[in-house]
């Protein structure tokens, strides 16, 4: 596979190279997307995190679980208690 590398990212490419982090510029590129696909996999972890945490939250309320604050000091003392 041959990739082009953007004019803008030749220099980091070589200079990374030059400073001896990487053996070759196929190096640097296949590391950067390792860290891309590092961070895709963190990605889709925290939706699937937010997304159990929706869920419960929705169970919570449909079996009436919930505490309702009606007022700002009320909110204060909730919070002061966590």
């Amino acid at each position: 596979m041959d990739i082009t590398v953007p004019k803008s990212l030749e220099a980091l490419v070589r200079r990374k190279v030059d400073e001896g982090h990487y053996s070759t510029e196929d190096e640097v590129v296949a590391d950067a997307l390792r860290l891309m696909q590092a961070r895709d996999e963190v990605a889709q972890i925290k939706r699937a995190r937010l997304q159990d945490a929706i869920d419960r939250g929705y169970q919570d309320v449909t079996a009436g679980n919930v505490i309702r604050l009606e007022s700002d000091d009320q909110i204060d003392a909730f919070f002061a208690d966590l």
